[in-house]
């Protein structure tokens, strides 16, 4: 997706055991630049692919600037676009979990900056109606036609076409359905939160709706960085959560949300009595430079693994993963083979939830290929988050219902 800064565009890929790779896009796509893109690669364990800068979306554009990728057997995949002072990651996920509803998350856009979202078909004469809901009802123009919050956007795409959006204001809540499965994106080109520090850009792959849980732990980020937390209703639901001894309820109509901040040294335990939709934005700190927005949708308690494979990108000051727990479990939990030393958790609460205690820890971690599993096999929820000067990244082991 756009960003306001020429950015280099990398893909991570792991897998277990090695795999064979194919990457391709359309036979439409300017050949040139399809001639850069397409390959086929074997993976011992890891890979990283550098894609051109032209492969970003326009806005309000058909474009046939979609990658795809087959690997003989699974993988994890993460992009991750990072220019001067600010980066936007997101895990991906695989075609045959990829559904035709989805909610979008964005933030309400700093200065002349956009909100925005994007699709792409995997079939061909695939319809998608896009209705929106906007935080201000400011006029959205699109192909000569003018749109306001209720407002529905159709459009066709064959498979690889993508078509991107962007707004003045806040899209959370528009909802997007469409003829056959899609993948869809939201976010940020660029945004500044709080009215602290700069701006960083905002991007996930958005899980399907019937892929989100009720039952999440957000973790807080590191060096003194804030977090907020979005809690988006796909339908009308009762919603709790709890902070520290803090407890408090709320009802959220369809597709509204509701906003909470934690601090640096707290965690935030949500439950409700149907499936919401969890993201952590993490915060600029106040006294210092080291990291900026970012934006990551957390796993929910049954979107939990058991074994993780995921390169950790190079190049930032501070790189952290978040465990979520079973206390019971935390001891054989597992990085790279060896147990946590003490000297690397950087944060470490236990968390009460219902007739269950989880563990929840960032802790530091070096760059590269980082391996995260416990020895019995148990589930724990994992999140990626990076720092450097003014620019800050995150992701999620997973965020889709196994």
């Amino acid at each position: 997706m756009k960003n306001i800064v020429s950015t280099t565009k990398r893909i991570f890929v792991t897998s277990e055991n090695g795999v064979q790779m194919n990457i391709s896009t359309s036979p439409n796509l300017d050949p040139m630049l399809k001639s850069q893109i397409d390959q086929s690669i074997d993976i011992p364990s890891k890979k990283e692919l550098i894609v051109p800068s032209t492969i970003e979306l326009d806005i309000f554009k058909k474009e046939v600037k979609s990658i795809f990728i087959e690997t003989s057997a699974d993988v994890f995949v993460i992009s991750h676009d990072d220019g001067l002072y600010t980066i936007g990651s997101t895990t991906h996920i695989p075609l045959h979990k990829l559904s035709n509803k989805y909610v979008v998350i964005s933030m309400e856009p700093y200065s002349s900056w956009k909100s925005q979202l994007a699709v792409t078909a995997t079939v061909d004469n695939t319809t998608i109606s896009i209705t929106f809901k906007m935080k201000s009802n400011l006029p959205l123009n699109i192909e000569g036609n003018t749109y306001y919050n209720g407002g529905v956007f159709n459009l066709s795409l064959n498979r690889y076409e993508t078509y991107q959006i962007a707004h003045d204001t806040d899209l959370t809540g528009t909802f997007i359905e469409s003829s056959a499965p899609i993948a869809a994106f939201s976010g940020n080109d660029c945004n500044k939160l709080e009215n602290i520090g700069a701006c960083d850009h905002l991007i996930e792959q958005l899980p399907p709706t019937d892929s989100v849980d009720s039952i999440y732990i957000v973790p807080p980020n590191a060096n003194n960085r804030g977090t907020l937390v979005r809690i988006t209703s796909i339908e009308s639901s009762n919603t709790t959560f709890v902070i520290g001894n803090v407890t408090q309820s709320l009802f959220l109509n369809k597709l509204d949300h509701f906003d909470v901040r934690i601090s640096s040294n707290q965690t935030c335990f949500i439950t409700s009595d149907q499936p919401n939709l969890v993201t952590s934005f993490g915060l600029a700190p106040i006294n210092s430079t080291m990291g900026d927005p970012s934006m990551t949708i957390v796993p929910g308690f049954n979107q939990y693994l058991s074994f993780y494979k995921i390169v950790v990108p190079s190049g930032y000051d501070f790189d952290y993963v978040s465990i979520m727990i079973k206390h019971s479990f935390k001891d054989s939990f597992r990085i790279n083979g060896t147990v946590i030393k003490t000297a690397d958790i950087v944060f470490e609460e236990d968390v009460t939830a219902g007739n269950l205690t989880f563990n929840v820890r960032t802790i530091q971690v070096p760059a590269g290929e980082l391996t995260a599993y416990t020895v019995d096999e148990e589930k724990f929820g994992l999140m990626f988050a990076g720092v450097s000067y003014s620019k800050a990244y995150g992701f999620s082991g997973n965020i889709l219902l196994l």
